[in-house]
């Protein structure tokens, strides 16, 4: 009886194993074709800004863009053309940039798929340029990002938010 038992526990937990998706290595995300794509673009994006490109960026970003910062207050609020402002702001006093994005989740809207949210972590470590000297700044955020999926475009996506 005993040993039924046992094979039955065993052959229970292997099945629920085997249901497990596979991830894409190095995340917490399944893989699959849609989900490298995220990663791809994601890449490009952690490129353009390493290389502090602010043209680069912008070409990722939807036209209508748009930034609320997360909260009520609408003077903290930009669009592309403010996302372009603030870029070249930071990027002018910045030397050497290096981001590290680590992927936790894909989601797609329930209603239609137009939006995939990717929520990431990501470690940045810039050197600035101020006034009394160069200094070296690190971050460490969990930010999500919104992207529109593009079929008929090379990149795959568009940022409409998260920047």
């Amino acid at each position: 009886m005993r040993a039924l038992l046992l094979l039955l526990v065993v052959g229970t937990l292997t099945a629920l194993g085997a249901c497990k998706p596979e991830l894409i290595a190095g995340t917490t995300v399944e893989d699959s074709e849609e989900n490298r794509k995220v990663l791809e673009f994601l890449t490009r994006y952690q490129q353009a800004m390493q290389n502090r490109s602010v043209d680069d960026i912008v070409k990722l970003c939807a036209a209508d863009y748009f930034e609320d910062n997360g909260n009520n207050d609408p003077k903290d609020d930009y669009n592309v053309d403010g996302l372009r402002a603030k870029l070249a702001t930071h990027f002018k006093m910045t030397k050497e940039l290096t981001l590290e994005v680590y992927v936790q989740t894909v989601e797609r809207s329930q209603n239609d798929g137009a939006v995939v949210a990717v929520a990431y972590r990501y470690n940045t470590r810039a050197l600035v340029g101020f006034p009394s000297g160069d200094k070296w700044l690190t971050a460490t955020e969990v930010n999500k990002i919104k992207l529109r999926p593009l079929a008929d475009d090379e990149a795959g996506f568009r940022i409409i938010s998260g920047l």
